[in-house]
């Protein structure tokens, strides 16, 4: 066994073809499934479901190639960890950021970031959490921004902020509160992201909505918070909002904010555990918090509201 099977048997894996892995690996089809067959047989275990028309990994090759990819990623790590030796903040970071985050959070520390530490390059991916998640598990990013807590095999997360959560509403419907108690939410008209989206888990946490359907003469699926805005501005009815994207709003659709007591959403940096890199993630973390308003670097005593993202890699 060699790193290199190792490398093979990852990207077959990852493309779920021979045909597409070989090409990837700049090699022939026989001689992947060569080498693919030689390791099966070294470790006495088979690696794949080979009778599906997309490659799988079997249940016990699932678990191989978890450990697998770790390997790899260490070796792989220990070049990156030679070169940041003579050069400590520079290197490239691919990282993944959700959908609910990127436009509005990426804006804030991104200049001041690559100013400070020129020699430090950014790939940013707007991706879903699990995509993400799945990513950093892969080697294809090297991090990620998403809504946390949760409890991943092989993943380390670290705390960056805490949005408060506001309800958005049309000011003409009559309502002039600051604050409401989630109790006191009235959902007959309220639009939500497209499932897959852990903000909509959340908002369906907080707004008790997992096992109720509220009534909407519109069926109305997206993905983007600019477009529950322009909804509620136009149709009427309320959404709920993350904090970061009521920095973006007018003074008129300020007004029609309502702050949600005693929930927040907590904001994680996500990676695979020693991935060499980690000098260059405080750096950025650094420069997150540093962006963000003073108050939402505290929980304050609020409760984190739950983002809904299962156990996996088991």
């Amino acid at each position: 066994m060699n790193l290199l099977q190792l490398e093979y048997a990852l990207a077959l894996e990852k493309l779920g073809s021979f045909t597409r892995a070989a090409h990837a690996l700049n090699m022939t089809q026989p001689a992947l499934s060569l080498q693919i067959k030689n390791l099966e047989n070294e470790i006495g275990i088979s690696l794949f479901d080979r009778s599906r028309s997309r490659i799988e990994p079997t249940e016990q090759g699932l678990k191989f190639l978890l450990k697998a990819g770790e390997i790899v990623m260490a070796g792989k790590q220990l070049k990156e960890y030679a070169i940041t030796l003579a050069n400590q903040f520079g290197g490239e970071i691919k990282l993944g950021i959700i959908p609910t985050l990127s436009p509005y959070l990426v804006p804030l520390f991104l200049d001041q970031l690559l100013n400070q530490y020129p020699e430090l390059s950014l790939e940013i991916h707007e991706l879903l959490t699990e995509e993400i998640l799945q990513k950093i598990r892969l080697g294809d990013l090297d991090g990620g921004i998403i809504s946390t807590p949760l409890a991943r095999q092989g993943i380390t997360v670290s705390p960056l902020f805490y949005e408060s959560f506001y309800m958005y509403h049309n000011y003409e419907d009559g309502i002039h509160a600051k604050s409401l108690k989630v109790s006191n939410l009235d959902l007959k008209n309220l639009w939500l992201l497209e499932e897959g989206n852990c903000f909509r888990d959340q908002v369906s946490d907080i707004c008790s909505l997992r096992n109720e359907k509220a009534y909407a003469q519109i069926s109305y699926h997206c993905s983007s918070i600019d477009s529950l805005i322009r909804m509620v501005d136009h149709q009427g009815g309320t959404t709920i909002l993350p904090e970061l994207t009521t920095l973006c709003l007018d003074s008129d659709q300020e007004q029609n904010l309502i702050l949600l007591e005693d929930k927040v959403r907590e904001v994680g940096f996500v990676t695979r555990k020693l991935t060499g890199k980690e000098h260059l993630f405080e750096i950025i973390n650094e420069k997150i918090i540093e962006s963000v308003p003073a108050p939402m670097r505290e929980k304050r005593g609020r409760e984190v509201v739950d983002p809904g993202i299962q156990e996996g890699w088991k």
